[in-house]
């Protein structure tokens, strides 16, 4: 597992769908497929300026930056410690990045990136907690997906194969491959 690093939580930026296949820049890892298309922030800093130029298949370079509706997109926390109370929430996220998805943020912007969340409960915190989670998983990839799955394998599988990036709370096994450090502790 890795540590704790300096993002609080997972930072998420859509690359446009008219632009072709790409190459991820420095600091980032991407996650593209039949649906969404999203860099995945590892050690970019001071995003709140940030700008790339990122190499596409189609019209050239794309520029990335931070103040426009694709720009970078802050997932859930995955700090926690157990929860103290039935009904707290240890999040993990399924996110995607879509031209079709409009979300107004309190900034004003229109995010074109969705994060969803699956918790557990306190109530679930036991030995027995890995085999809950992995449940809420597949339900929540399901409603995502428009299908049921028999198993988190896939589910998994079909997320990657959509697009989509998948991080469960810390102290779970469950993360994206390849999420570099970021929050997935």
């Amino acid at each position: 597992m890795a540590l704790e690093t300096t993002f609080a939580v997972r930072q998420f930026y859509n690359i446009p769908s008219g632009y072709g296949t790409f190459t991820s820049p420095a600091g980032t890892f991407v996650v593209t497929g039949s649906i969404s298309r999203l860099l995945v922030n590892n050690t970019r800093t001071n995003l709140a300026n940030d700008s790339m130029t990122i190499t596409t298949q189609f019209d050239g370079p794309y520029v990335a930056n931070s103040g426009t509706i694709t720009g970078w997109w802050p997932g859930s926390t995955t700090f926690a410690n157990v929860p103290a109370d039935p009904g707290d929430i240890l999040q993990g996220i399924i996110a995607g990045g879509n031209d079709e998805y409009e979300n107004t943020s309190s900034d004003g912007r229109t995010s074109r990136v969705s994060c969803w969340g699956f918790a557990i409960t306190a109530s679930a915190e036991s030995a027995n907690n890995q085999p809950d989670l992995d449940i809420e998983f597949r339900s929540l990839a399901g409603n995502i997906l428009g299908t049921t799955y028999a198993n988190v394998n896939l589910a998994k599988t079909a997320l990657r194969n959509a697009g989509y990036y998948y991080q469960y709370p810390m102290g779970f096994l469950g993360q994206s491959p390849n999420t570099g450090e970021g929050s997935d502790v």
